[in-house]
């Protein structure tokens, strides 16, 4: 589990994860953006999350001339952990949250064994 949050920090992205039994599940608060704004990719067993938002306004009100410009950008990567089934992760971008689950192999479970200390 570290190894899947270890190159996310709250200073990227504000996110909430919760681990099940078949799966990861990640939620990233992405205010302002569409699904079309935001690109996903899985290279090299790494997940990388782009996201980038611009919108410009302009208008008049009597005799001034106005303008607005808002711009954001997200950008975060998280290494996938041994049993992610790539193949089979989606992403849903409702109300501006961003729903990512990574089910897991169950064939590639950990194998875990006590080791007696003497």
């Amino acid at each position: 589990m570290n190894r899947l949050l270890e190159n996310l920090s709250p200073s990227r992205l504000i996110r909430r994860f919760k681990e099940k039994d078949e799966s990861y599940n990640i939620k990233f608060q992405m205010p302002g953006l569409s699904k079309d704004d935001v690109k996903i990719t899985i290279e090299d067993g790494m997940l990388f999350i782009r996201g980038e938002h611009k919108d410009e306004e302009e208008g008049s009100d009597d005799d001034e001339f106005w303008s607005a410009a808002t711009y954001g950008y997200y950008n975060t990567s998280l290494m996938l952990p041994e049993d992610a089934k790539v193949e089979e992760i989606k992403a849903e971008m409702k109300d501006g949250v961003l729903h990512v689950v990574i089910p897991k192999d169950e064939t590639k479970k950990k194998q875990i064994k006590e080791v007696h200390v003497g």
